[in-house]
């Protein structure tokens, strides 16, 4: 039996020509065997290879699918907000083609209506990674949990389904760093997790190196929280009072010492350590510098090149409402 319910599907793509249209295929059954109303919403992140052209040809044999193609790749964060921002349904999955199941999408949908704003997939396995990957992981979330506050649920995966309330809020953070996973969270709707065994189809790999993983956890830090200026100013000010404190001492040996060696050695350390202390208190403040100047740019998060459509877009024509329950927000 068909739910009542629109169902709309967001799920980026970039250079993924040999997997588009076996996704495709897998997913559109899934949505006409168990919703009344759904759509696919495809978001070619710049794909320079035939990606476009697979998604076109199946247009005319599917109904519901949306093409959004973006001007140039601007990520699959960014891909994702794209989607978001256009879907019109009762609830939202996001996937990933190349790793997520579509047979799972009604159990994620049903967890929403039952009461879930934002269900969230986690592996069930974790994937094959060296030892420095894992234990750097680990210290990340740690951190975040410890001092940053910040709800990241390890191993937690982009497999998730937004009730229509928590569409609406994600897109109204306009931060020019996007990372869905912490937006779920940081809207602060009911979550509920389930574990799954990501696919790999087309026998694609695309895990993150060590430099990406970093350069993502250094975004998310700097621009969530101010803790790591803390530190750094902490390190300032215990090192202006060991300033202090090497000038009483040399004042003590000035006074009550007959003969004073160069203390070449000592000095060569202290501009070593003041100056070590100088570059990371530098490199903070540049980052978050350069972090100011990007969100007063003020510039649109990405740029639509155009948009094909299915020959039907709604199954049920009948249909004149898209969300059959508002729900009340308290101001």
């Amino acid at each position: 039996m068909k739910i009542d319910r629109f169902v709309s599907i967001v799920a980026p793509l970039h250079n993924d020509e040999d997997i588009a249209a076996s996704f495709i295929h897998e997913t559109i059954p899934v949505l006409r065997k168990h919703y009344t109303n759904y759509e696919l919403v495809l978001v070619d992140d710049g794909s320079v290879d035939g990606t476009e052209a697979a998604v076109t040809a199946l247009l005319k044999e599917y109904e519901g699918i949306r093409l959004l193609r973006l001007s140039r790749e601007f990520g699959e964060e960014i891909a994702i907000s794209a989607g978001l921002d256009s879907v019109i349904g009762d609830f939202t999955v996001v996937m990933l083609p190349h790793m997520d199941p579509p047979e799972m999408i009604p159990e994620l949908v049903q967890g929403c209506i039952e009461g879930a704003d934002v269900v969230f997939g986690v592996r069930r396995t974790c994937s094959s990674e060296s030892w420095l990957v894992k234990w750097s992981t680990d210290l990340f979330y740690w951190y975040c949990r410890k001092y940053l506050k910040l709800d990241l649920p390890q191993n937690s995966t982009q497999f998730r389904c937004l009730s229509r309330q928590a569409v609406n809020a994600i897109i109204q953070i306009k931060d020019s760093y996007r990372y869905l996973k912490l937006f779920s969270s940081y809207v602060g709707y009911e979550h509920k997790q389930f574990l799954y065994d990501p696919v790999n189809r087309g026998g694609k790999s695309r895990k993150r190196g060590f430099l990406q993983s970093a350069n993502q956890a250094a975004s998310i830090i700097m621009e969530n929280s101010a803790h790591p200026l803390r530190v750094v100013s902490w390190l300032g000010l215990i090192a202006a009072t060991g300033n202090l404190l090497y000038i009483a001492y040399i004042f003590v040996v000035y006074l009550f010492k007959d003969y004073v060696a160069e203390g070449w050695t000592t000095l060569s350390l202290q501009n070593a350590g003041q100056f070590f202390l100088i570059t990371i208190i530098l490199t903070a403040l540049c980052e978050y510098t350069g972090r100011m100047l990007n969100r007063l740019r003020d510039r649109p998060l990405y740029y639509l090149r155009g948009e094909k459509n299915s020959s039907v877009l709604l199954v049920d024509n009948e249909r004149r409402n898209i969300v059959e329950e508002s729900k009340s927000i308290d101001l």
